[in-house]
């Protein structure tokens, strides 16, 4: 496959051009990547075993190479439709997603006070976004940073002087975490959302099965909320230490993309349902049973020990509703 084709989700079998619109996706129920055709109005799911066997699409041909490239763009976006760019995490290691202004604010003000912090010596790190922002434009703190820069120079082996190239590093390192300082800010719609699930345990006494769901729930989701913080703690532990981040500042640059592309492919997971959690406030309301419902089966396969979600499934399996889409 030529270099040009690998930028962009393209095929050799004219198949998967042959029905307009048609799209790759995850699945809803296995998130396995699944090619998604309209036919006749009704959706029908193509896992890629299947296509691959029916078109007998050999390995590590052109085609069967896009598909693994598409199921890797997946991860990062939640559709690609054939003649799509794929994403950039694939292309240029750069994230395919925006951040605003103020994360990146957030992010280059906590390397300076870390650097502040080093020049006192007691570094220690600031990471509460308004905090951050407080001490940004105290003129005293702007002096120390200012004389940070050049302390630092000495420190990394540049010359007197040379207090630009160390903001200039900053900056770049700024950038990177400014994704962390994003989804640091995403997070806390899941931990909102367990904050109102433990609270639904409280006022739904008289309501034995939301209460048995509710703390079904909340075992699972503080089980993610824990898991999320290690990462996000691992995150800034590796970039406590600023000097030494300054000095080996590409491979760090590595770790900040390895721990963003982690945190998001699973977080974005979870967009539908802290916008659900959203409309809710932690009160009993005629739509907190589907809901919690619906966040059982989002959490069940991923947190849930899996003998017990085997069970759990089997259980429930009688129950199951009637599926929507077909799958080939």
């Amino acid at each position: 496959m030529e270099s040009s084709q690998e930028k962009t989700v393209n095929f050799d079998q004219k198949f998967f051009t042959a029905v307009e619109g048609s799209y790759f996706r995850k699945s809803n129920e296995t998130e396995e990547p699944v090619f998604v055709l309209n036919l006749g109005g009704e959706e029908v799911m193509l896992p890629f075993t299947g296509i691959r066997r029916e078109f007998s699409i050999e390995e590590d041909s052109s085609d069967d190479q896009m598909l693994e490239l598409v199921a890797s763009g997946l991860e990062y976006v939640k559709v690609l439709m054939p003649g799509d760019d794929l994403p950039s995490e694939l292309l240029t290691g750069e994230a395919s997603w925006e951040i605003s202004d103020d994360h990146r604010k957030v992010a280059q003000q906590r390397i300076c006070m870390q650097l502040v912090s080093w020049m006192s010596g007691d570094e220690n790190l600031i990471t509460d976004p308004q905090q951050l922002l407080q001490i940004a434009d105290d003129p005293a703190v702007k002096e120390k940073v200012n004389q940070a820069f050049e302390e630092a120079a000495k420190a990394i082996g540049l010359d007197s002087g040379n207090g630009d190239k160390v903001v200039d590093m900053i900056e770049e390192l700024a950038e990177e975490l400014a994704y962390i300082e994003t989804l640091r800010e995403q997070f806390r719609g899941v931990v909102s959302m367990e904050q109102k699930i433990k609270r639904l345990r409280g006022v739904a006494a008289k309501h034995r099965s939301i209460l048995d769901s509710a703390t079904s729930v909340a075992k699972l989701i503080s089980i993610a909320v824990n898991e999320f913080g290690e990462e996000f703690d691992m995150a800034d532990g590796q970039t406590g230490e600023i000097i030494a981040v300054l000095k080996n500042i590409a491979s760090q640059k590595e770790y900040i993309r390895s721990t963003r592309n982690s945190v998001y492919r699973r977080l974005v997971a979870w967009d539908n349902l802290i916008r659900a959690w959203e409309r809710e406030s932690g009160q009993y309301t005629a739509t907190v049973p589907d809901l919690l419902r619906e966040t059982y089966r989002f959490l069940a396969p991923r947190y849930m020990n899996t003998d017990d979600w085997v069970l759990a499934g089997q259980a429930q399996n009688a129950d199951a509703e009637p599926k929507t889409e077909q799958v080939w």
